[in-house]
């Protein structure tokens, strides 16, 4: 799978590959009740053959024109 391939099939605030490990990210401002599990959830619904490197939720104050990466979000990084 290429990166272009995941952004197609995959919503995500940001996506990135390295070393054959993707990355996705999904910022938020309030969780709503989601959580880095559900996200997890998301991640293998739509690739059954997933596997599940690390994930995990990050909390930061709120910085208006910061990346994804940079402010609050959720993560995901798996190789298929």
């Amino acid at each position: 799978m290429t990166l272009k391939q995941l952004r197609e099939t995959f919503s995500a605030d940001s996506y990135s590959v390295k070393n054959g490990v993707f990355t996705v990210r999904r910022g938020f401002f309030y969780s709503g009740g989601f959580t880095a599990d559900m996200f997890v959830a998301k991640v293998k619904a739509t690739f059954p053959k997933a596997v599940i490197v690390d994930s995990g939720e990050v909390w930061k104050s709120f910085r208006g024109s910061a990346s994804v990466a940079q402010q609050s979000h959720w993560f995901v990084k798996f190789t298929v």
